[in-house]
């Protein structure tokens, strides 16, 4: 496996992390249907095996069920993970000021995470304009407090990025990128010039790449959270192009999972891409695209051309994982 360290931080981090929102299973309207929490654990500690150290999640992620999960599998082996989670931007409580809700929601994270300490925080989002200055303060707070050792946001705006450092240390953004989904580019060009780290979410789009669906959606549960989204005709449509991308699994050099991962994984300015797992089984297929043949010139631009054309109409939320 290969590591990579994230921005200017010092911290070492596989290419290949785990992002946990799926094993926050049903609970809290999360609604990831197939998910199993002893398989869950089973996963994690998994990841040491594979050389994966990076876990992904957020408070939010089942009403913190993510987060149990995580503090769970990681007994007695915590200082050997990577774990990056995430604090939403704004109070539901009007009343309530942002430095004490950022405080009180990191205590809550590392109880749940059973840690003395998160390695990323990052904000779930992009913050009022008004409320930056307070939250990078209470973030900075807590990195001299020891509770977390740096933090970051969840965004693909540039400018919310160029706010933030010019406030604090910012240390790392996620950014969604994949072959549908070109929008993170110029945040990733950004981070490259400000040795941000970065976290790269949704590079499957949230299923889409993984082949599974290209010639059917039977296979999705109907309980899951994508059902809905999925079952109209722009996505049937879009899906049919998108079996084009086959052609990336000529030979048997690669799966299809491995090559939407290895496309992201040598863009310049990505750090680490953040694939979810359900189960043991594709953790380790999404581990293995670090030693697959990277994308040809000529593949990526096939891929990219493929990817367009297909028009994957669901928009990139923030908060995909």
């Amino acid at each position: 496996m290969e590591y990579r360290v994230l921005g200017k931080t010092g911290i070492e981090v596989s290419c290949i992390g785990l992002g946990c929102w799926p094993m926050a299973g049903m609970v809290g309207g999360a609604n990831w249907s197939g998910i199993d929490d002893d398989e869950s654990v089973a996963t994690i500690q998994h990841a040491e095996s594979l050389g994966i150290n990076l876990l992904d999640t957020a408070n939010g992620y089942g009403a913190g069920h993510s987060e149990r999960i995580i503090g769970r599998a990681l007994l007695g082996r915590r200082e050997r993970y990577v774990i990056a989670t995430k604090v939403a931007p704004r109070s539901d409580d009007p009343d309530e000021p942002i430095q004490q809700f950022i405080a009180r929601n990191c205590e809550g994270s590392l109880e749940r995470l059973q840690t003395e300490y998160i390695d990323v925080y990052q904000l779930h989002g992009e913050p009022d304009e008004a409320d930056m200055p307070p939250i990078v303060e209470a973030l900075t707070r807590l990195v001299e407090e020891g509770k977390i050792r740096c933090f970051g946001i969840s965004t693909y705006e540039t400018e919310v990025m160029r706010s933030l450092m010019s406030l604090g240390d910012l240390a790392m953004a996620q950014i969604g990128y994949s072959i549908v989904n070109p929008v993170g580019k110029a945040g990733l060009r950004f981070a490259a010039e400000e040795n941000l780290g970065t976290l790269i979410r949704v590079p499957l789009a949230q299923g889409a790449l993984t082949g599974k669906y290209f010639d059917s959606l039977s296979r999705l549960d109907t309980q899951d959270r994508r059902h809905e989204r999925f079952d109209n005709p722009r996505i049937h449509s879009a899906l049919r192009k998108l079996s084009e991308l086959s052609f990336l699994v000529a030979g048997g050099k690669r799966t299809m999972v491995q090559a939407a991962l290895r496309f992201v994984l040598d863009t310049p300015g990505v750090t680490s891409v953040i694939p979810g797992a359900k189960n043991r089984a594709q953790l380790e297929e999404n581990a293995g695209a670090d030693c697959v043949p990277p994308l040809s010139p000529d593949e990526r631009m096939r891929a990219l051309a493929i990817g367009r054309e297909a028009d994957w109409p669901l928009p990139p939320y923030t908060n995909w994982t």
